[in-house]
């Protein structure tokens, strides 16, 4: 009987020891399970640490910024391309016009302040041109005038007379004018002994770019007048001139006349 109750505290005493020392291994195997998951953390931490950060990340702040920036209820419409159905008005775009009530009338931008109610009209434009007959008088007065003006005797007749007598194809200011201003080629023409004639005269319409436009009242005529001179030096030569031809119940006169004053 007493062995058997030692061989009983015997096996219990032994089982009592493999228990604790189960236990023992036990804790042992968490400790280092938690032991190596630490480890493995702070490497996975370096390995981020080191490593750059991923275009996906970037592109994640870059939307976060703008977000912030732009403000979430204005900016994210114009961000991805969305109207919110009215159009802000910029600097550079019109304002939206102001639409008025029906039956209410408001002043033209237009119309000054305390202007008539009468509608205004322009005069039209002025589209009557000369006839035949009106336009080969005021020809027959340009080449009358050339042929007189340009024969010219210095010897016998000084520039204010040969003026004077050419008044009768010119307004009374186109002879004053010649009459003060002079013509230097009449004094040379004197001073070389000689005279000139004219050997043709032509009459041509200037282009439209270049001369007013033809009315019954006036009209223009570029003129060519072919000189021929004698004395020292004699020669023959074009003188080229735009000349204007006026009338106001009379005759046809010389109104006007630009280019050359004389051989």
């Amino acid at each position: 009987m007493a062995r058997r109750r030692e061989r009983e505290r015997g096996a219990s005493s032994t089982g009592e020891s493999v228990d604790s020392t189960k236990s023992a291994e036990a804790g042992s195997r968490r400790q280092r399970r938690r032991e190596d998951a630490a480890r493995q953390r702070a490497e996975l931490r370096d390995r981020r640490r080191s490593e750059p950060a991923s275009p996906a990340g970037v592109i994640a702040v870059i939307v976060l910024l703008a977000i912030i920036v732009l403000g979430v209820g204005g900016g994210l419409p114009r961000l991805f391309g969305r109207n919110s159905g009215q159009e802000p008005a910029g600097l550079l775009s019109p304002s939206a016009p102001q639409l008025s009530e029906p039956g209410s009338s408001q002043p033209s931008a237009s119309e000054p302040s305390g202007a008539s109610s009468e509608p205004l009209s322009t005069p039209p434009p002025q589209t009557e041109r000369p006839g035949a007959e009106a336009t080969a008088a005021a020809d027959t007065t340009v080449r009358s005038w050339a042929n007189l003006f340009y024969k010219r005797t210095p010897a016998t007749e000084t520039y204010e007379q040969l003026v004077d007598r050419a008044a009768r194809f010119t307004t009374p200011e186109l002879a004053d004018s010649f009459s003060s201003a002079g013509d230097a080629t009449y004094d040379a023409l004197r001073t070389a002994g000689g005279s000139s004639k004219v050997l043709s005269v032509t009459t041509v319409t200037p282009r439209p770019d270049t001369a007013p436009t033809d009315t019954p009242t006036r009209i223009t005529r570029l003129v060519t007048v072919k000189v021929q001179t004698t004395g020292k030096g004699a020669s023959t030569f074009d003188v080229p001139l735009l000349v204007t031809v006026v009338r106001d119940g009379q005759p046809w006169r010389v109104s006007a006349v630009d280019g050359g004053t004389g051989p």
